[in-house]
């Protein structure tokens, strides 16, 4: 399958745009049919999929929504205008699509989300709201207008009452009509308003920016799990206490921030966490039920029969450390090959009869994981 690319100057964007501001980039990307209405219907109708679809009343301003799955009845009751079908990580489905994620490659792949997919009828969108994530929206077919506002926060209210969340107040700064190749790139938490003007498919390449309070969360949490209850606080040689014994003094804190820092300034402890927070999978259920290879059994199987990369499973790696949907697993190979390990879609043994029994260990013990298989 040909690697897709994007049209940019990716260095000057991560300097000028990127976690900055909204850029529109025009004729970016080659808008081939990668899948169409159709087909996106078809995989919103499928149980495991993520699905929702939104519909506009326009004479009262209410909103509609469901979530999938959905049937063909779902659809045949909706009307020619002012719907949406959105479905989440339709890379994790379609190849084509999954594709697109190499273009991206200037950008850290264990930052990304998914691809979501919509397709709108004229009038058909979600309304004004924010995103707590970068994305990069992809015209494919059709044509829809998007208009960009004001940085939100906390304090940007919401119309109350409604299954969908939108800003009560929006402060159009640009608005552009785009055009199948066309991109639109929009950091976190700008408003956006996206309204379609014939029927419209869009891509939507999602990129997460885990909120502090998640991360704080999740990394007390994997502590708990790795230190030890021997290990207390403690204040030896402390002074009378007698005239104010109730009191918390600054020195007590000092004690608290020391213990704290002892652990937020261990990198190798934080990358250790780091790399398994950032590779858990998006869908728990969606991992593939390999059974339990042998490892003689796996590379005479192998031999035969090429390996495929389980699209809902996240890798990443640092050093000779690679992790895997949240584990971590320790290796014999170099970052160049771990590198290429985590980018490649499908493996070959022909192709890998030089990289040695490193690589054969490693993806024994990825296809028990479920994170790679062979088809079928």
């Amino acid at each position: 399958m040909t690697r897709p690319s994007i049209n940019i100057d990716t260095d000057a964007f991560l300097s000028t745009y990127w976690q900055q501001s909204p850029q529109l980039m025009r004729q970016a990307f080659n808008p081939k049919q990668l899948i169409s209405g159709d087909e996106l219907a078809g995989l919103s109708m499928e149980p495991e999929v993520e699905s929702r679809l939104i519909k506009r009343l326009p004479e009262t301003d209410e909103w509609l929504l469901r979530h999938g799955p959905f049937s063909e009845d779902d659809f045949a009751d909706l009307g020619p205008e002012n719907w949406t079908l959105l479905v989440q990580a339709v890379d994790h489905w379609i190849p084509e699509v999954r594709a697109l994620l190499s273009a991206f490659a200037f950008l850290p792949q264990w930052r990304i989300d998914d691809i979501m997919v919509s397709f709108a009828t004229k009038g058909g969108g979600v309304g004004p709201h924010f995103d707590q994530y970068d994305v990069f929206l992809l015209q494919v077919e059709g044509t829809r207008e998007w208009k960009t506002g004001q940085l939100c926060d906390e304090d940007s209210e919401l119309v109350n009452q409604l299954p969908v969340k939108i800003l009560t107040d929006f402060a159009e700064q640009d608005r552009w009509v785009m055009e199948p190749g066309d991109i639109l790139y929009l950091p976190p938490a700008f408003a956006h308003w996206g309204t379609a003007l014939s029927d419209s498919l869009t891509l939507s390449v999602g990129f997460r920016a885990p909120a502090h309070s998640d991360l704080v969360s999740d990394f007390g949490h994997f502590l708990a799990s790795k230190v030890s209850d021997f290990n207390r606080y403690s204040d030896p040689k402390i002074a009378n206490r007698s005239s104010a014994a109730h009191e918390i003094l600054p020195e007590d804190i000092g004690r608290l921030q020391a213990i704290l820092h002892e652990y937020a300034d261990n990198s190798a402890l934080l990358t250790n966490w780091f790399g398994q927070y950032m590779t858990q999978p998006k869908y728990d259920d969606q991992a593939v039920d390999t059974g339990d290879w042998a490892f003689d059994e796996f590379l005479t199987h192998w031999r035969a029969n090429p390996i495929y990369r389980n699209a809902s499973s996240r890798l990443a790696f640092t050093g000779t450390v690679l992790f895997v949907d949240g584990q971590a697993m320790v290796t014999d190979l170099s970052p160049d090959q771990l590198n290429s390990l985590c980018a490649e879609d499908c493996f070959n043994y022909a192709a890998n009869t030089d990289t040695g029994p490193s690589l054969q260990k490693v993806l024994w013990k990825l296809i028990n994981l479920g994170a790679v298989f062979f088809e079928g």
